[in-house]
């Protein structure tokens, strides 16, 4: 989640195995670029590897689950957003189709300000896009 001062800037989700440092830190230094990016994450042990990666990191710790939308306010914004637009447009979502969720969630974030333009973005993209029959998308997969 990109922190744009009063604005939230693009955001990156993703579905992980778990919340260790060999699931997490790898997410964060993919969506990053670490020349650039400081990256402000909440006490959670998984994250202190980053600095040795190169990474310039904050810390701070919650403490008090109140206080989580004064600490990372987009976040917390983010996964509300999120939480309210899986449950109130899709009712429930499976494990297997949840990172395609993530993905237009994401997409439609950061797109939200060019809202006349939204339409033109994704008719290109399934212009320039391959075809998707309905048996691969609901096969089983393999990996």
């Amino acid at each position: 989640m990109e922190n744009r001062g009063p604005h939230a800037g693009k955001v990156r989700l993703a579905v992980l195995g778990g919340v260790s440092s060999d699931e997490v830190q790898p997410f964060v230094r993919g969506a990053i670029d670490a020349r650039e990016a400081t990256v402000r994450t909440d006490g959670l042990p998984s994250y202190r590897g980053l600095r040795e990666a190169g990474v310039r990191h904050r810390a701070r710790v919650q403490g008090d689950p109140r206080h989580a939308a004064k600490l990372l306010p987009w976040v917390h914004t983010v996964a509300s957003n999120l939480k309210t637009w899986l449950r109130g447009t899709f009712h429930g979502v499976s494990p297997k189709h949840l990172p395609c969720y993530l993905d237009e969630f994401s997409y439609r974030f950061d797109h939200r300000w060019r809202e006349g333009e939204l339409f033109a973005f994704v008719l290109r993209r399934v212009a320039r896009g391959a075809p998707l029959p309905y048996h691969q998308l609901v096969a089983e997969g393999t990996a």
